[in-house]
């Protein structure tokens, strides 16, 4: 009897572990889906364009020129920063920046 008992106890630590590991396996999977769906409807390839900043030119100026129509103009003006390598948000006069735009602009 006492045999039966651990073989009965060793079979369910093992179907714990099975129902575990496939739960995990589940929620991998879950977690992963948004992302490859959204690589998958995401345009290939960012456009942008070439901007000369003339004297007395802001982030938010720029951002709001380029920004879609009723848009957060923040968002652009984060997008430029990082495209740009900007570590601050001071700009030359005659500096280039890469401003993304939308494909239909």
């Amino acid at each position: 009897m006492g045999m039966s008992v651990i073989h009965s106890q060793q079979r369910r630590s093992r179907m714990a572990y099975a129902t575990a590991m496939l739960a995990a396996a589940a929620a991998l999977v879950f977690l992963l889906m948004p992302h490859v769906f959204s690589q998958t409807l995401t345009p290939d390839e960012q456009q942008f364009v070439d901007v000369v900043v003339r004297d007395g030119d802001t982030l938010w100026q720029i951002a709001r020129r380029y920004a879609e129509p009723g848009a957060d103009p923040r968002r652009l003006v984060e997008q430029i920063r990082a495209v740009n390598g900007l570590e601050t948000a001071v700009l030359r006069p005659g500096q280039v920046l890469k401003v993304p735009v939308s494909a239909d602009r």
